[in-house]
C-alpha cells in the first residue's frame, strides 16, 4: 500500500484568542504533528501546552462526531443519533414556529469560547433572523475594558507600545501574561532588560509581581479608587501633559474635580498599599515616562468594573500616553478589507427589534450606548457600517436571559442554541442556569459542541463541531490592523461541522440562502476582496499575512479634509467625561463605589474573600481538561490559600476543602502557596470531573463549580455595562471528605 502524503500546512492555532502562528503535519488528512511557526511576526514559534496537545485534542475519544436527539426527559442521558440534515432540518421547523407564534426574539443565542473565526456566524445568522438576543461572556471577560476604550477613545485596543523601545515603564494590571498571552510577556521582560522600569498590579505574587521593580499588592476589590489614585497625583504633581489635554480631550475639569478626594493618604488606606509605593508608581508612569499600561481583567468586578477601565484610560490619556512611542497605541479597523463586524451584519436588524434585547433597558451600553459608538466611529471609517463587533458590544445579559426564560419576562424566550459555551460552568449562580436550561419555557434548546458538556448533556439536540483544525483560519487584528490567513490542516472528521456550516445549513432552510456562500473559505474572499486578495492566495503565500498598520492615526491630517482624523467618539476627542454615557443616564465620568457583600450566609460568618477566574496556561475556561495529557497534569479542581489561613482551619496541602459563600458551597482541593494574601481563597474557574452526565449529577458539576457560589443579581452588576461581582466573594473554608 502506498504511503500517505506528507505535508506541513501553515495556520493559526485557535485555542485562545493570542492566536500562535504554528505548523501543522498532515498524512492522509490526519494531523500527525505540530510546531510553531518561527515567521509568524507575533509569535514567532511559540507554542503553548494547549497548542502541543491540539493533536491529542483532535483524536480524543471523547469528542462528538454525530448529532444526537433526546430521548425522554432532558438530563435523563438517553440520546438517539440521527443524520446531520435530519437533525438541521427538524430544528429549522421548530425555530419557525416559534418565530411565527412569539416573534423572533423567541430566540437566543449563547456563543463562548473561542474556537476559530468563524465564530461570529451565529452573530450573522441572528440578525438576519431578527433576534437581538446573542449572549456571550464579554461581561466578565475583555467585554468591559473594549467598552471603555470605545466610549473614551473611539476604537480600541489601546495596545502597550513595546517594539520602539521607548517604554520607560510598563505597568500590568490585573494581568497574567506568563499563562495567557505568553508572547506578550517576553515582549515586556525584552522591555524591562532594556531598562523600562516594571510595575505589576495584582492582590496574587505572580512571576509577573517576582520579576516587577514594583508590586503593589492591592487590595482586591479597590483598583478603581488606585487608578483614580494615580490621575490625582498625575494632576497635583504637574506630571499631567497639558498641552495634550487642551487639544485632545474634552472633560478634563470634571475629571480633575472627581478624583480630588483621591489623596495617596486616602488610597492607600482603601487599597492596603502603603503612601510610598502609590507615590512610586505615579512618578514612574507619569513623570518618566513615556510609558505604558497592559491590561488584564480587574481583581474584583461587579458595580465598578466599566469606571475601573475607564479610570485607566483617563490616566493614560491625561499623561500623553496615547499613541506616543512607548505608550499605548490605539488601533482602527483596517481600510482594506472586511472585518469581523461586517460579517456580522448588524445593519439587517430592526431598532425595533434590537430595543428588545433582554437587559438592554437596564444597560444601556448593550442598546442606546452602542448605537452610538457606532455612529461615531463611523465618521472614521466609513466604509464599515458597524465598526465595532457585538460580541462585546450589544449583547443581551445573561443573568437577566436566565430570569427571562424561567420567568417568561419581558416576553417568552422559548429557544436556544449554544455554541462552545457550557453555561451551566460558565456563567455566575450555575443553579439558575442548570433550571433556565431544564425550565419548560424552554422548548427547545440546541448545542454545538466538541465534547459532551453539562450544558450539552440538558439539550435536545447535540450538534458535533469541527475544532480549529478542521477549518480554515482568516483574522483581521484590531492591533495595528494586521490580517493572518491559515489554510484548513485537515476535512473534518465523522460528521463535524463548523460553526459556519452549521449556521449557513440552518439559515439556508430559514429563507437566509442568498447570504450564506457555500464555503468558509468563499466568505473569506468577500473578506479580502477590497484589497484584491483571496483566502487561497494569502493562506498559501509565503507570508501568509498582511500589515495594514498605517490605516489609522488620530493625530494624522486626512487629506480629504485637511483636518486630524481625531478619534472615533462624538466629540472627535478623548472623552474623559463621556457624551454617550451621560446620553444614557448613566455617570459620565470614572467613580469609585466598592463592593461589599454581605457577610453573613447560610453557614454563619464568612470571613474570607473568594476570588475566581485565574487563568491556568494549559486550559482554556472549561476546555482541555478532557485533554489525558494536560489532566494528569492537573487532576483536580484547585483552591490556592496561604499557608497561614489554612494552618488556622487545619486545612494542609492536598486536604479537600468545603468552600461556601451565601450562594451555597462546593468542594475543591487545597493548594498552599505563599504568593496568595492571607485570607483569600483562589479557586478556579469551573470544573466537571467525569461522571455520568445525569441531570442530577452533570457530571459533578453542582460539586466543584466555583460559580456556584457567584451571585449574580442584576442589581449587583456594573450598571452600564453589566458585569456581575465574579471575583469578589465572601466566603467560609473547611476541611472536606474526598469525593467518592
Amino acid at each position: 500500500m502506498e504511503a500517505a502524503a506528507r505535508e506541513e500546512v501553515r495556520t493559526i492555532c485557535s485555542h485562545c484568542s493570542t492566536r500562535c502562528g504554528v505548523v501543522v503535519t498532515v498524512e492522509g488528512n490526519v494531523p500527525v504533528a505540530i510546531r510553531g511557526d518561527r515567521d509568524h511576526p507575533v509569535t514567532q514559534g511559540f507554542i503553548c501546552p494547549r497548542g502541543r496537545a491540539a493533536i491529542e485534542y483532535f483524536h480524543n475519544r471523547r469528542r462528538l462526531d454525530h448529532p444526537l436527539k433526546r430521548m425522554g426527559d432532558r438530563g435523563e442521558g438517553h440520546w438517539v443519533r440521527v443524520p446531520w440534515d435530519e437533525a438541521v432540518d427538524e430544528i429549522a421547523d421548530r425555530l419557525k414556529r416559534i418565530a411565527e407564534e412569539s416573534g423572533p426574539e423567541a430566540l437566543a443565542y449563547f456563543f463562548g469560547t473561542y474556537h476559530g473565526t468563524d465564530q461570529g456566524a451565529g452573530l450573522r445568522f441572528m440578525n438576519l433572523f431578527g433576534s437581538p438576543n446573542y449572549v456571550g461572556n464579554a461581561f466578565i471577560c475583555a467585554g468591559p475594558k473594549t467598552g471603555a476604550e470605545w466610549v473614551t477613545l473611539g476604537f480600541g485596543p489601546a495596545s502597550p507600545d513595546l517594539a520602539s523601545g521607548e517604554a520607560r515603564c510598563i505597568i500590568v494590571w490585573a494581568q497574567h501574561p506568563s499563562a495567557s498571552n505568553v508572547p506578550l510577556w517576553t515582549r515586556i521582560l525584552k522591555a524591562k532588560a532594556a531598562g523600562a522600569k516594571l510595575v505589576v498590579i495584582d492582590p496574587v505574587q505572580t512571576p509577573e509581581a517576582r520579576a516587577a521593580d514594583l508590586w503593589l499588592k492591592i487590595r482586591p476589590g479597590t483598583d478603581t479608587a488606585l487608578a483614580l489614585g494615580l490621575i490625582h497625583i498625575a494632576i497635583t504633581e504637574g506630571w499631567t501633559d497639558q498641552a495634550f489635554i487642551a487639544k485632545w480631550t474634552v472633560g478634563y475639569d470634571a475629571l480633575a474635580e472627581r478624583v480630588a478626594d483621591y489623596t495617596p493618604e486616602r488610597v492607600a488606606q482603601l487599597t492596603g498599599l502603603a503612601e510610598a509605593d502609590i507615590r512610586t508608581c505615579a512618578a514612574w508612569y507619569a513623570d518618566d515616562g513615556p510609558a505604558a499600561i497592559s491590561i488584564g481583567v480587574i481583581n474584583g468586578m461587579g458595580r465598578d468594573t466599566f469606571s475601573c477601565e475607564r479610570a485607566k484610560l483617563c490616566l493614560i490619556a491625561v499623561t500623553g500616553n496615547i499613541n506616543r512611542p512607548g505608550g499605548n497605541i490605539l488601533a482602527g479597523p483596517t481600510r482594506r478589507v472586511m472585518t469581523k463586524a461586517d460579517l456580522e451584519m448588524n445593519d439587517r436588524l430592526s431598532d425595533v427589534q434590537k430595543d428588545k434585547r433582554i437587559g438592554g433597558d437596564a444597560f444601556l451600553m448593550h442598546t442606546r450606548g452602542y448605537e452610538a459608538i457606532n455612529a461615531a466611529a463611523r465618521r472614521l471609517w466609513p466604509q464599515h457600517h458597524y465598526p465595532l463587533t457585538t460580541s462585546r458590544g450589544g449583547i443581551a445579559h445573561p443573568p437577566s436571559m436566565f430570569r427571562a426564560i424561567v420567568d417568561r419576562e419581558p416576553y417568552p424566550v422559548r429557544a436556544a442554541i449554544v455554541q462552545h459555551n457550557n453555561l451551566v460552568g460558565s456563567y455566575a449562580n450555575s443553579r439558575l442556569a442548570r433550571d433556565a436550561l431544564v425550565s419548560p419555557n424552554l422548548e427547545l434548546s440546541v448545542v454545538h459542541e466538541l465534547f459532551m458538556t453539562p450544558t450539552a448533556a440538558l439539550a435536545d439536540f447535540v450538534m458535533p463541531a469541527a475544532s480549529w483544525i478542521e477549518k480554515s483560519f482568516m483574522y483581521v487584528s484590531g492591533e495595528g490592523g494586521m490580517f493572518f490567513a491559515g489554510r484548513r490542516p485537515v476535512r473534518p472528521h465523522a460528521e463535524r461541522h463548523s460553526d459556519y456550516e452549521f449556521f449557513r445549513d440552518l439559515g439556508q432552510r430559514l429563507g437566509q440562502g442568498a447570504f450564506w456562500p457555500d464555503t468558509l473559505e468563499q466568505l473569506w474572499d468577500m473578506m479580502l476582496a477590497p484589497a484584491g486578495l483571496t483566502h487561497g492566495a494569502l493562506a498559501s503565500a509565503g507570508q501568509n499575512w498582511v500589515n495594514d498598520a498605517a490605516g489609522y492615526a488620530p493625530f494624522a491630517t486626512d487629506p480629504a479634509t485637511g483636518e486630524p482624523f481625531g478619534f472615533g467618539t462624538p466629540s472627535g476627542k478623548i472623552e474623559l467625561s463621556s457624551s454617550i454615557l451621560a446620553a444614557c443616564g448613566a455617570d459620565p465620568l470614572p467613580s469609585y463605589q466598592g463592593y461589599a457583600p454581605a457577610d453573613r450566609g447560610a453557614g454563619g460568618e464568612l470571613p474570607l474573600t473568594l476570588m475566581t477566574g485565574a487563568t491556568k496556561i494549559d486550559m482554556t475556561h472549561t476546555d482541555h481538561r478532557q485533554v489525558e495529557t494536560i489532566r494528569r497534569k492537573h487532576y483536580d479542581p484547585l483552591a490556592r490559600i496561604h499557608p497561614d489561613t489554612a494552618s488556622a482551619y487545619g486545612i494542609a496541602d492536598g486536604d479537600w476543602i468545603w468552600i461556601e459563600s451565601p450562594m451555597g458551597r462546593i468542594r475543591q482541593r487545597a493548594q498552599l502557596s505563599p504568593d496568595m494574601p492571607e485570607k483569600t481563597v483562589d479557586a478556579e474557574r469551573w470544573w466537571f470531573p467525569e461522571r455520568d452526565g445525569r441531570v442530577d449529577t452533570l457530571f459533578g458539576t453542582m460539586e466543584t463549580n466555583v460559580n456556584v457560589l457567584v451571585d449574580d443579581n442584576p442589581d449587583l452588576c456594573d450598571r452600564s455595562y453589566g458585569t456581575w461581582p465574579l471575583r469578589l466573594i465572601r466566603c467560609r473554608i473547611e476541611k472536606a471528605d474526598a469525593p467518592a
